[in-house]
């Protein structure tokens, strides 16, 4: 991580490299350029990512700042746009089972992320909202899902934090699942687990995340009003990952299962051959 701003030349070349290689698909063997030292650099790259998308942005992913870095970048969590051409609503026979796939960059960073996705029930504008009074009120639906994070950049996780909010949060999809009727009674009896290529890989509380899904609900609405971005209704957020980040490879297979609610059977693939 760099210990100087960066200048706003390098940052317009750090969101071109980043955002042109998703682009292009190409693979990076590295982190194309100087390391932001601020999460506010971050999302300045990150912005310039945003812009030069096509793609109208439908939600948002929320990530965690590992604890030793959170007094440095004063903050807990990271926040990462999701595109409208990676979300993915499945069906019912396929939230019941029926294997689907999901591409991902072969050769560069890879993890699923079994994850609560919420629905705003109405627009936010910045400021408009004081999340120390609670959010639940705003939460128009909770669905079973899975983050797909994958980046171009071999290895992004290992550059840490601020690279990885600089890459959109490092995140290639949001698959919507199930709708969990009575979702807050219910999540705080599920169970959730990841199984990848036939291995448990991990089973953990589905409400289980750092302070509780919702705080990953308040942040998103914080740090967009941080940022001056209005979240329309029908906004989506990723909360944040249940059972952990699960590295793999394409090719492999996984199995999601939010209790008895929605079983998630899927295959990763080659993007470039998706």
């Amino acid at each position: 991580m760099s210990t100087t701003p960066l200048t706003s030349e390098q940052i317009s070349e750090l969101a071109n490299a980043l955002s042109s290689a998703r682009k292009d698909v190409r693979i990076l063997d590295g982190f194309p350029g100087p390391i932001p030292s601020t999460l506010a650099e971050a999302y300045v790259v990150q912005d310039g990512s945003i812009a030069a998308s096509e793609q109208p942005i439908v939600g948002w992913k929320v990530g965690m700042v590992p604890p030793d870095l959170r007094d440095e970048l004063g903050a807990e969590r990271i926040l990462g746009p999701v595109f409208k051409d990676v979300c993915i609503t499945l069906t019912e026979q396929q939230s019941k089972g029926q294997a689907f796939e999901l591409p991902v960059f072969a050769g560069g960073f890879i993890a699923i992320e079994p994850e609560l996705v919420f629905e705003t029930n109405q627009d936010i504008a910045p400021g408009s909202i004081n999340t120390a009074n609670g959010v639940e009120h705003l939460v128009k639906a909770a669905y079973a899902g899975i983050e797909i994070a994958s980046s171009p950049v071999i290895d992004l996780n290992g550059y840490g934090p601020t690279a990885i909010a600089s890459d959109i949060g490092n995140q290639y999809g949001v698959i919507l699942g199930t709708s969990i009727p009575d979702w807050k009674t219910a999540i705080a009896a599920m169970e959730t687990s990841t199984t990848i290529n036939d291995e448990l890989i991990n089973t953990a509380p589905t409400d289980g995340i750092f302070n509780g899904p919702l705080s990953a609900f308040a942040f998103m609405i914080d740090c967009c009003a941080e940022r001056g971005i209005t979240l329309p209704a029908g906004s989506l957020c990723s909360s944040g990952a249940i059972t952990g980040v699960h590295e793999t490879l394409v090719g492999s297979t996984s199995t999601v299962k939010f209790g008895d609610v929605c079983t998630m059977n899927f295959t990763l693939v080659d993007n470039k051959k998706a």
